[in-house]
């Protein structure tokens, strides 16, 4: 082995748990003595069987290391291992941080300074909303915003996160040489561009169901605290928020209307003690960090409003109206509203959606 990250990618290789892992390296310290070390050696550590051993002298033995190394050349991948000075500071501090990530995109001193926001796939017009909004906010305040890549929040989430400039780490539940949704190839290489896509599984691991729990737990290791949007009462979200509570971090909910499934969940967070969010600096307040950049209220003020344009703005909420709705309420007429809708989009204050209703932003 020439190259010194090989060591530890047999161990990842090997299919060994996590756990497994890293009672071998708080045994011998370090992934190249795990492997030099005699199978007796090996059975004296707890929770290590023949079975164990099977599998590590067979990771030693057949795993073709030069072709994992074009595959990760070819994706672009970097190998970092937990004894490397650039393994996240935040990530290392949970019970089972992963021995070897692989990366496509970089860390940064500034992901120490990370929020995880997730939700469900099958998220309404208001969750999708509210993600946005969130993820906008704390990417302005030099928040990294961590994510699963999935369908729905996940990847509002990242969206909302590239759009204001910001940094997004997306976590995998596969290995690094598959997307997973492949709908999300395109978000998958712009998130790798401002911040990074990880995984912890060997290459070629499938997304399989019990995989995403496992993955859950490095969403919320690599934050401060993790925001569940929309959750249905039995969601991956709530998982990760779970994991979020044993690892010491915060936990926010966003309310919904009570009638929606998708909103059980976060309810159920927030009666078991999950801070309640209803604006951005509800989060920060709950973490006590100071913002980085002038507050999103503040900011807003800035985008001036004329006529129609203000009278539409303040008819409009989170929930989605139809813009004749809209013209009713406002007592002007559907072309003004039209209108003032447009100007609206343009200046990120509103989203529309099917069936000509629409939702502000801010």
């Amino acid at each position: 082995m020439d190259q010194p990250t090989d060591a530890w990618l047999l161990l990842n290789a090997s299919g060994l748990t996590t756990a497994r892992q890293l009672h071998l390296l708080e045994a011998f310290e370090s992934a190249e003595a795990i492997l030099a070390a005699t199978n007796q050696q090996l059975t004296e550590v707890e929770g290590i069987t023949q079975a164990h051993i099977k599998k590590l002298r067979a990771a030693q033995q057949q795993f073709d290391l030069t072709e994992l190394h074009q595959k990760c050349a070819e994706h672009q991948l970097n190998i970092l291992t937990i004894t490397d000075e650039g393994y996240p500071a935040l990530l290392k501090e949970i019970d089972d941080p992963p021995p070897v990530l692989f990366v496509q995109g970089d860390f940064t001193k500034a992901d120490e300074l990370a929020l995880a926001v997730v939700g469900t796939r099958k998220c309404t017009p208001y969750g999708r909303t509210v993600a946005r909004e969130l993820a906008t906010n704390l990417a302005q305040r030099g928040f990294t915003i961590v994510s699963g890549l999935a369908v729905g929040i996940d990847g509002e989430a990242h969206e909302a996160a590239l759009e204001a400039g910001g940094r997004t780490i997306a976590v995998l539940a596969c290995g690094a040489d598959i997307t997973y949704p492949r709908q999300h190839q395109q978000l998958r290489e712009k998130v790798a561009q401002s911040g990074a896509v990880i995984s912890e599984c060997p290459f070629g691991t499938p997304p399989t169901r019990e995989r995403f729990p496992v993955r859950n737990r490095l969403i919320s290791g690599l934050s401060l605290g993790t925001v569940v949007v929309e959750a249905p009462s039995k969601s991956g979200a709530l998982i990760t928020a779970r994991l979020a509570a044993e690892q010491g971090r915060e936990v926010f909910a966003v309310p919904g209307d009570i009638n929606s499934p998708t909103s059980r969940g976060c309810h159920g967070l927030i009666k078991d003690g999950a801070q309640l969010v209803e604006v951005p600096e509800d989060v920060v307040d709950g973490l006590g960090i100071m913002l980085r950049v002038v507050p999103a209220r503040e900011q807003r003020r800035e985008v001036k409003l004329h006529g129609d344009e203000e009278t539409v703005y303040e008819a409009l909420s989170h929930q989605p109206r139809h813009a004749d709705e809209i013209a009713e309420s406002c007592e002007i007429s559907p072309a003004q509203v039209t209108s003032a809708l447009m100007l609206l989009e343009v200046k990120g204050l509103v989203r529309r959606f099917a069936g000509n209703t629409y939702v502000r932003l801010n």
